[in-house]
């Protein structure tokens, strides 16, 4: 074996997976995008996995609706490819389903697998290359966040609590007031929980500016005036001491 008899071998995959190219071929099995050490796999409203029977797909740029589903890469192992490399990400589920799917549990979904699975054993068989063992790393569940950051809104005021794990956000909306975001977050532990951040009052105090040094009225006075020497004035005046 050798890298240049290795490549050779899956060269007629390749070159059927560029004539079913998902960019130009209007065949519903032209469902491939091929690159040099492997070729990416598409779905399209005919032909998808499992669960992905609302998902709205365009053309864009492609010769049909489609969707990204996942990709095929040559496993090697010293100078033999001895694997095919298999990964898949749902970003479609992720965009259009935010509620359902959650984007840190998106790749390596069983019933996506097996559908790219079916793809790649079709193509080796259609481009008479015995097809290879597949190799893939299996997908587990995303760690539940230990708080979550909540923001609630008014009509003219607003307010965050870090609730934890065992509390429900609702607990902490006061009258008049509306849920507006919830962010999962991690290590937030050394930061107070299950309180109001914001101090507690009944209305918004005014915001009182401090006093103007007098650089600041001269910088002030110079920027309606156009001037641009006003600071090299007032650094020889400090030095001087004159206006003292």
């Amino acid at each position: 074996m050798s890298y240049e008899s290795e490549h050779k071998r899956m060269k007629p995959v390749l070159d059927l997976a560029r004539q079913l190219d998902i960019a130009t071929n209007p065949d519903p099995v032209a469902i491939f995008e091929a690159g040099t050490g492997g070729f990416q796999v598409w779905c399209t409203p005919q032909d998808h996995p499992k669960s992905w029977n609302e998902i709205q797909m365009h053309p864009g740029a492609f010769a049909k609706p489609c969707e990204y589903v996942g990709s095929v890469h040559w496993k090697w192992e010293g100078d033999q490819i001895i694997a095919l490399a298999v990964e898949t990400t749902a970003y479609a589920l992720a965009e259009q389903k935010p509620d359902q799917y959650d984007r840190r549990i998106i790749t390596n979904r069983a019933e996506d697998l097996e559908w790219l699975t079916d793809k790649v054993t079709w193509l080796f068989r259609e481009a008479g290359v015995p097809v290879m063992p597949f190799s893939t790393e299996t997908q587990t569940e995303a760690p539940p966040a230990s708080h979550r950051l909540v923001h609630y809104v008014s009509g003219s005021d607003e307010y965050v609590v870090i609730v934890s794990p065992d509390n429900d956000p609702d607990d902490f909306c006061r009258p008049g007031f509306a849920l507006a975001h919830i962010l999962d977050i991690q290590a937030a532990h050394e930061f107070p929980t299950d309180v109001i951040l914001r101090p507690e009052q009944e209305y918004q105090e005014t915001e009182i500016e401090p006093d103007e040094g007098p650089l600041v009225e001269q910088y002030e006075n110079a920027a309606r005036l156009g001037e641009d020497d006003w600071l090299e004035a007032a650094l020889e005046d400090s030095i001087s001491g004159w206006g003292e």
